[in-house]
């Protein structure tokens, strides 16, 4: 072979190579560093929320610690490893670490007072290393709780362990139950979340099972992945400030600092926050470059922290609304008083619920159009008066309301949807004068949006007069299971000096039947110790 059939067939083979280096250049991935969407839309808002690394950090310390712990010897199911409150802020849980020889599948029974009250679950996995999460103990109390091993061969074990826990602290509220139909009742623990201080939950029995040692106002909610966001602060600190996203053993896997320059309140985060469908975060804040609070919310992008977008009710409401209002803290500028957000995946809206405003309104987002407003017609300017739903029949608009939520489509039409929220009934710009404080209650509209109309479907407490009144906050949660609803009625006058809570939870009929009642009592007037909101969740998912 000469020279030039040598040069021509490296020049080929050169050829191949290249073309084959740029193909492959075109199919890596775009690089990590590249700026997403989201940290785009971020570049042009005031950024108010950091990822925040401090807790996290201290948090590995500890694990660190454990882990080290748990090596100094081997641990199995006759000997495990328990760990009471691991990371410190969650006395009544607890965690056992052990090894087995197969893989094996652990079920837990914490047991209560009575076979109502146990604690049980079956993990999934069968695994060899297992980290048990031990949840629903009581306090001051030496708790029995069985672990139950099986392996794929069906070959079982047993182990029997006794827990002791420490006495509640010594300011915690005082929780009694009036009624308890358990056959009746949605399964689960009703956690109760507070306007200040404990979030605790409690069982059947009122018996505390779950409690948090970490400050928390207004915000206890389950994410889509098993965990909770949890707004706190630091002990001695002002501010509710930081967002946690953390399991109930209390490991926290993400955190977030709000920061308003200027703000001095307690509620950074007032009221609520929501996951969205892209998986951030929606929280109720203030607009520190106007003289008004409580009409803002910011979007949080989960994975960096970062405020990638504002909205305000100013952009989308009357100008007289906020410029003219003369009620409730006026002199703060809170005219609108949001307190509550959540999310329609029907049609991708959301529903916003104005205490000051005498409002509940659903609306698209980002971009904030209206599509209808439920409340008293009295004082709306012409130009929204297509927005405000007409009634069908007699209907009660709300007064100062909380909680709105969506329902399950109960008549099975396109062109309905069903609601359910807390009307605490209390005028406080437009409303109806002649029954305001007669009654607090929960209330079911139907909304027709096609020709907007809403009709009144269902509702519980007008019955109970001023017994169910609270002025301030409240609850309403539809029980998937059973169909009952569970209702808060947080602040509710008893006395010159004396106040309390009441958690109810009702059957779906007209008349509903009473089927569990709590009483929350021990707090002062002015503490915003009060139960604003009640969850029925399990302890286990």
């Amino acid at each position: 072979m000469n020279k030039n059939v040598y040069i021509y067939l490296f020049t080929i083979f050169l050829s191949i190579i290249l073309i084959g280096c740029s193909e492959n250049k075109e199919k890596e991935p775009p690089s990590t560093t590249e700026t997403s969407e989201t940290e785009k839309g971020a570049a042009h808002v005031k950024q108010e929320s950091v990822l925040d690394n401090a807790r996290i950090q201290a948090q590995k310390e500890m694990e660190q610690e454990l882990q080290k712990a748990y090596k100094e010897q081997a641990h199995t199911l006759e000997n495990p490893f328990v760990t009471l409150d691991p990371y410190g802020v969650t006395p009544l849980s607890a965690l056992v670490m052990f090894e087995t020889e197969e893989p094996t599948q652990i079920s837990i029974t914490v047991t209560g007072k009575d076979e109502a009250t146990d604690v049980t679950h079956t993990f999934d996995s069968y695994a060899t290393e297992h980290e048990i999460p031990v949840h629903g103990l009581y306090a001051n109390r030496e708790n029995t709780v069985i672990l139950d091993a099986v392996t794929k061969d069906g070959e079982r074990f047993s182990k029997e362990l006794t827990i002791e826990t420490e006495k509640l602290p010594d300011d915690f509220l005082t929780t009694e139950v009036e009624k308890a139909q358990t056959e009746k009742m949605e399964d689960g623990l009703t956690f109760l979340v507070p306007s200040t201080r404990y979030v605790y939950a409690v069982d059947a029995k009122g018996d505390v099972r779950w409690y948090s040692t970490l400050w928390n106002s207004h915000i206890f909610k389950q994410l889509e992945n098993g965990n909770y966001l949890y707004i706190t602060k630091e002990e001695g600190q002002n501010q509710y400030n930081e967002l946690l996203e953390m399991n109930l053993l209390g490991k926290v896997f993400r955190s977030y600092l709000i920061q308003l320059e200027d703000y001095e309140a307690t509620n950074v985060v007032h009221h609520d926050v929501i996951e969205l469908p892209n998986g951030n975060l929606l929280a109720t804040t203030h607009d520190m470059d106007s003289e008004y609070i409580e009409d803002k919310m910011i979007e949080i992008d989960r994975k960096t922290g970062k405020t990638v977008r504002a909205f305000s009710f100013r952009d989308i409401l009357p100008e007289s609304f906020y410029k003219n209002y003369d009620g409730p803290s006026a002199d703060d500028g809170d005219w609108f008083h949001q307190n509550a957000v959540w999310y329609d995946d029907t049609d991708d809206t959301l529903l916003i619920s104005s205490r000051h405003q005498d409002l509940v309104m659903k609306m698209s987002y980002p971009d904030g159009k209206i599509h209808w407003i439920l409340a008293n017609h009295e004082s709306w300017p012409e130009d929204y008066q297509d927005y405000l739903l007409d009634s069908i029949g007699e209907v009660k608009y709300p007064g100062g309301p909380h909680a709105m939520m969506t329902l399950p489509d109960f008549d099975e039409k396109e062109e309905t949807s069903d609601i359910l929220l807390f009307d605490n009934n209390i005028v406080i710009t437009r409303g109806d004068e002649e029954v305001a404080e007669d009654y607090s209650r929960a209330v079911h509209y139907r909304i027709d949006e096609k020709n907007h109309t809403v009709e009144e479907i269902w509702s519980y407490g007008e019955e109970r007069g001023t017994a169910f009144f609270s002025s301030i906050v409240g609850d309403a949660d539809y029980l998937p299971t059973t169909g009952n609803r569970l209702l808060t009625s947080g602040y509710i006058e008893v006395g010159e000096d004396a106040r309390n809570s009441r958690i109810v939870e009702v059957s779906g009929e007209e008349p509903s039947e009473v089927i569990s009642e709590i009483v929350v009592s021990g707090f002062e007037k002015g503490s915003h110790r009060q139960i604003y909101r009640a969850e029925r969740l399990p302890l286990y998912e």
